[in-house]
């Protein structure tokens, strides 16, 4: 295929993307992960993402679909979200080791590139990080922040991702749960108007933030348990 065909797939198809561009050859072996990342792909905002564990959750929708935007908006504003800062920044590093070792992709996307010496563009876990785009919003391309230790102020996302705010940790009182629940709640005044959101997780509790959320309809459920009938025996 022409070096065309490769970037509009890149653009137009996640599980081309990943299995193929970004070089994850464990997601090729799976027709579940080909259906997952047509099924988020064709609607990926909104919903609550609860899988099972090691099912690929944050591979396809945190940095897959995140990076899919990016090739195709470079004007796009991210901001993930987890319960804690360095868990959030885990998924801005894998964002970013991508755009700094895929060289296939630096090829057909040259605005994804690192910073050049003498360039001023900022780069870094701590920062955030900003691709060579046509617009300059104040916001960073991808930025990374705990919800409950120090959300920032005065930003506002075209999209809001929210992975793992729910752990071990905020399900540990009642008061943490309310606290994880209610540092959502503020959060969502970061979003840009008409912006989007997502949210992967999963339960560590009965009536934890996600309990919260789906009882007063502000996500849509996409659960896909361990097992086929989601018991324990299943």
């Amino acid at each position: 295929k022409s070096e065309d065909d490769i970037r509009a797939l890149c653009r137009g198809d996640l599980f081309f993307l990943l299995a193929f561009a970004m070089g994850r050859t464990d997601i090729r072996k799976s027709d579940w992960l080909f259906e997952r990342c047509r099924e988020v792909q064709a609607h990926p905002d909104g919903y609550l993402d609860l899988w099972a564990r090691e099912h690929y959750k944050s591979t396809i929708i945190t940095v897959g679909m995140t990076i899919l935007d990016i090739l195709n908006d470079p004007n796009i504003t991210v901001g993930i979200f987890s319960h804690t800062r360095p868990i959030a920044k885990a998924f801005l590093r894998q964002i970013k080791r991508e755009f700094e070792t895929n060289r296939l992709l630096q090829t057909l996307f040259p605005f994804i590139c690192p910073p050049v010496k003498g360039e001023i563009r900022t780069w870094s876990e701590e920062a955030g990080i900003v691709v060579r785009r046509p617009g300059n919003p104040k916001e960073n391309t991808v930025e990374a922040w705990g919800l409950v230790d120090g959300q920032p102020t005065g930003k506002h996302f075209s999209l809001l991702i929210y992975d793992d705010v729910v752990t071990l940790e905020s399900v540990s009182t009642p008061e943490q749960i309310k606290k994880t629940t209610e540092a959502w709640r503020l959060s969502l005044n970061l979003g840009a108007h008409g912006g989007h959101r997502r949210m992967i997780g999963t339960r560590y509790h009965a009536n934890d933030t996600y309990s919260t959320l789906l009882k007063q309809g502000s996500v849509i459920p996409r659960i896909y348990p361990a097992t086929d009938n989601g018991l324990f025996e299943g």
